[in-house]
């Protein structure tokens, strides 16, 4: 028999074992797969049925263990969790570095709690009254959320907290500047958590309510406004019934279901009304920076983790393909 025509049951195993191994280097992972359905081709051509070619080899994920083991690649849920940890990391230091640059520039000088001799209409910014020196302190939160980034990978966990909870600690010292850093400290804490969920494997029931509450609070936003507009509190066109109401509510829906697309896009919208805040601002400026922040962090957190879920519900397969086999065999 050749490598081409091999049973549903054995290509079923392969496409199961080059899941378990989608986060190899591509072509290690096509080799191992080539490797393992020449082995099966071979025990088939043998004489040897279905079922005992397949329970030779074990389970995918032992068949991947071992590849990693001899070839010393990376475990697929460490690496995943590291990348995880890492992407939400870069986005808490852009946010950070954001964050600085709405501080400094349109945050008023009687912010601060600071009795300085420079003198100035209380109008000015930070940046217009004491200038860049103590400006470039605002950048301080984002140096924190960097840190990580130097250390070693053994060190980086510790380092994560430490600075999650030394900023959280700020966040409250800091009154109304605080209140502008409160979407970073929670980029930080998911930066935390949600790796060492994805090591420690993610099950269904927690997957499926995390989806649920992050789709709650991304269509609280269109359910308000639907409820203001349909009272008459609040008049609405086409476009902002569009932006406002249907918007919200078909990202709560993707959420609901898990699609990555729909955290992606979130995480954009996050950003978005954190930027149109600043270009913006006016009496609801907090208000729309704190929920774009959520809307930033829920979405970040979700796509990270959407993968881990995947691969989650791939690790149950195995029952499936042994009855595929046993069926074949008969």
């Amino acid at each position: 028999m050749t490598n081409d025509a091999l049973p549903e049951a054995a290509e079923a195993y392969l496409r199961a074992l080059d899941v378990e191994l989608s986060d190899a280097p591509p072509d290690t992972a096509r080799e191992i797969v080539e490797d393992v359905r020449a082995h099966i081709a071979d025990a088939l051509d043998s004489g040897r049925t279905m079922d005992q070619a397949l329970a030779g080899l074990g389970s995918q994920q032992a068949v991947a263990g071992q590849a990693r083991d001899e070839l010393a690649l990376p475990d697929g849920a460490l690496d995943h969790a590291a990348r995880a940890g890492r992407s939400l990391r870069v986005v808490a230091v852009a946010l950070g570095v954001l964050t600085a640059v709405c501080v400094s520039f349109l945050l008023r000088s009687t912010a601060l709690a600071l009795d300085l001799a420079e003198a100035g209409p209380d109008g000015q910014s930070i940046m217009q009254r004491y200038g860049p020196g103590l400006a470039m302190l605002t950048l301080l939160p984002a140096l924190i959320a960097a840190v990580p980034f130097a250390l070693p990978a053994k060190a980086r966990g510790v380092a994560g907290v430490v600075g999650a909870v030394v900023l959280t600690a700020l966040t409250f010292v800091w009154g109304e500047i605080g209140l502008y850093y409160f979407p970073l400290v929670l980029l930080l804490w998911a930066a935390t958590i949600v790796p060492s969920a994805v090591r420690r494997g993610i099950g269904r029931v927690a997957v499926r309510s995390w989806h649920v509450a992050a789709a709650v609070f991304v269509a609280l936003p269109g359910l308000l406004a639907a409820s203001s507009a349909v009272t008459g509190k609040v008049g609405l066109s086409w476009v902002g019934v569009a932006l406002f109401v249907v918007g919200p509510l078909v990202l709560g829906a993707l959420c609901a279901c898990g699609i990555r697309a729909g955290y992606a896009v979130t995480t954009l919208a996050g950003a978005l009304v954190m930027i149109l805040a600043m270009v913006e601002p006016g009496f609801l400026f907090a208000a729309f920076w704190l929920l774009g922040g959520l809307y930033l962090m829920i979405g970040a957190s979700g796509f990270v983790s959407v993968r881990a879920e995947t691969r989650d519900r791939v690790e149950r397969r195995p029952p499936a393909v042994s009855r595929a086999t046993s069926s074949s065999g008969g």
